[in-house]
C-alpha cells in the first residue's frame, strides 16, 4: 500500500468525533490547570496520553504514518492518536496557517475527516478543529492540464509522469514540501537537484538562492496557488529572468487539478 497506517483507522463521524474531543478538551483543560501553560511540547503530550489511557481510549504517541512509492519512504509523526483522530499539541505563542497545513496533512494521510490542535502555550488553552470532506477516493480524481508543458524535453516528461504516478498513490492536497521531497529523491538526490545560483540584476550581483534543478538551464518548482493564477506566474517569470536558466517547469496544485506549465525565460521582459 503506498500509503501505511501503525494499524486499521476507522474514521469517526463528525458527531462521534466532537463527542470524543467533548472528553479530550475537558483533559486538556485539566492538564493547564495543573500544569501550566510553560511546560514543552513532549510534558503536555505524555500527560494527555496516559490520561486518555486512564480514561480508556485507545491512543498514542507519536503514531507513524509513512507515505512510500517505489523506493521511497516518507514517514508523518502524529503527536497523538486516539481513538483513530489526529491531535496535534503545540506550544506556541498562537496557532497559525503552517499548523493547520501540517495537521491536515495527517488527517489526509490517515483517510480520516476530522483532526484537532491544542496549544498549551497561551495563558488559555487554544484549540481548533482540523477537518476535510474529502476522503481518499476525491483525493485521487485529478484533473490534469498540461498543454503548456515542453513535452520536447526529456527531463521535463520524466518529472510530470513521476509527478502523476506520486499523486495517483498518495492523493492531492498534500503540502507541496512532500511531493517535492519525492520528486528530489527520484530526480537524483537532494545534493544533486537542489543547487545555490547567483541572482543578478544586469552586472549586480545581489546574492545566491536555492534552486531544483532539472538540468544546467532548467529549474522546476511546486507550488499551491489558486485566484489569481496569472499574477502568481507575472512573479515567477520575473523570479526566472534573473538566475542563469533558461526555462523553468512549473508544477502548480490548484486543489484536485495538476497544473503544468514550462515558462522560458526569452519570453520576459524586463
Amino acid at each position: 500500500m503506498p500509503i501505511i497506517l501503525p494499524h486499521t483507522i476507522e474514521p469517526l463521524s463528525e458527531q462521534a468525533f466532537h463527542k470524543l474531543d467533548y472528553s479530550v478538551m475537558a483533559l486538556a483543560f485539566e492538564m493547564h490547570n495543573t500544569l501550566g501553560r510553560f511546560y514543552n511540547e513532549q510534558i503536555y503530550k505524555n500527560e494527555l496520553l496516559q490520561k486518555c489511557l486512564a480514561r480508556g481510549f485507545e491512543a498514542e504517541c507519536e503514531a507513524e504514518v509513512k507515505l512510500t512509492h517505489q523506493d521511497y519512504s516518507k514517514s508523518l509523526f502524529i503527536d497523538l492518536l486516539i481513538s483513530g483522530s489526529v491531535y496535534e499539541l503545540k506550544t506556541i505563542k498562537s496557532i497559525q496557517k503552517p499548523q493547520r497545513i501540517q495537521t491536515l496533512d495527517y488527517v489526509f494521510a490517515t483517510n480520516t475527516k476530522h483532526g484537532k490542535i491544542i496549544n498549551f502555550r497561551p495563558v488559555s488553552v487554544e484549540h481548533e478543529f482540523v477537518s476535510t470532506t474529502l476522503d481518499r477516493e476525491a483525493r485521487t480524481s485529478l484533473c490534469i492540464q498540461d498543454s503548456r508543458w515542453n513535452t520536447s524535453s526529456k527531463n521535463a516528461r520524466k518529472l510530470k509522469t513521476r509527478m502523476i504516478d506520486i499523486m495517483n498513490d498518495w492523493g492531492a492536497f498534500f503540502d507541496t514540501h512532500i511531493y517535492e521531497e519525492a520528486l528530489i529523491h527520484f530526480l537524483g538526490g537532494e545534493q544533486k537537484i537542489v543547487q545555490s545560483v547567483e541572482i543578478k540584476n544586469g552586472n549586480q550581483l545581489l546574492g545566491t538562492q536555492k534552486f531544483t534543478c532539472l538540468s544546467e538551464t532548467d529549474i522546476f518548482l511546486i507550488t499551491a496557488a489558486k485566484g489569481d493564477i496569472n499574477r502568481y506566474e507575472t512573479h515567477l517569470t520575473r523570479l526566472l529572468s534573473h538566475t542563469p536558466f533558461e526555462q523553468l517547469h512549473w508544477i502548480n496544485l490548484n486543489r484536485s487539478t495538476i497544473q503544468f506549465a514550462s515558462l522560458e525565460k526569452k519570453l520576459f521582459c524586463s
